[in-house]
């Protein structure tokens, strides 16, 4: 399924002003652990928030504030970093957005615009971020391969479809139910046989997990030069 700005207006209609928590996006499984973008209208409340399968332990990774209007459309977890592409879908949309969590300082970066309005996979290796866009041949986007410059070199490669529903590694798992296509109302997490349900509520920052700071817009740190 492509990440289609036109065919997301429907998708994302409304959620702004919805009152309920939902969850936008997951990201694949890391380490046991996975990364869901919570969604409500507090923008406060907005988080990035890492479930750990085998504890339950909950960590919030925080939000940038330049990121509060955007719809966040893939969430990619890597060892150090965790690599976010955000887009405003409103009206004709603009170019997705892309930020990248450093993991060791607890810090937010802003790497830039991927010029591609339209894809389904991506992929990290080594420095570079990789998409298939399939956007239609128009004045300024791109079409076939698109390829984006990151802040950092990633220890191993990463390849995610989109979007993520669910996944598993080794004996870790996850489904996001409930609602619809990026307004999911819980997560499903297994490890082993063990199951435990998370509610989009549950993963606010209203719930038991550790609050960090969000990171507001003067503070978001671009790209290296």
């Amino acid at each position: 399924m492509k990440v289609l700005v036109s065919g997301l207006l429907i998708l994302f209609a409304g959620i702004q002003s919805q009152a309920a928590a939902v969850i936008q996006s997951a990201s694949n499984i890391h380490n046991g652990k996975i990364i869901v973008a919570v969604d409500i209208t507090d923008p406060a409340r907005r988080v990035f928030m890492e479930v750990d399968a085998r504890s339950g332990k909950k960590e919030s990774l925080g939000f940038p504030n330049d990121l509060v209007s955007e719809d966040i459309m893939a969430v990619v977890s890597l060892p150090e970093y965790v690599v976010v592409l955000s887009q405003w879908t409103s009206g004709d949309g603009r170019k997705p957005k892309v930020h990248e969590y450093v993991r060791s300082s607890k810090i937010w970066m802003a790497a830039g615009d991927l010029n591609c309005l339209s894809f389904d996979q991506i992929e990290i290796e080594k420095s570079e971020l990789r998409v298939q866009c399939a956007d239609e041949n128009k004045e300024g986007l791109a079409t076939g391969p698109v390829k984006m410059a990151l802040d950092f070199t990633a220890k191993s490669a990463v390849k995610v479809n989109l979007p993520i529903q669910e996944a598993s590694s080794g004996a870790v798992g996850f489904v996001l139910k409930g609602g619809s296509m990026f307004k999911w109302a819980s997560m499903e997490v297994t490890s082993g046989k063990a199951k435990k349900s998370y509610s989009a509520e549950d993963l606010s920052l209203s719930s038991d997990a550790k609050i960090k700071k969000t990171i507001k817009v003067k503070e978001t740190i671009g790209p290296k030069e």
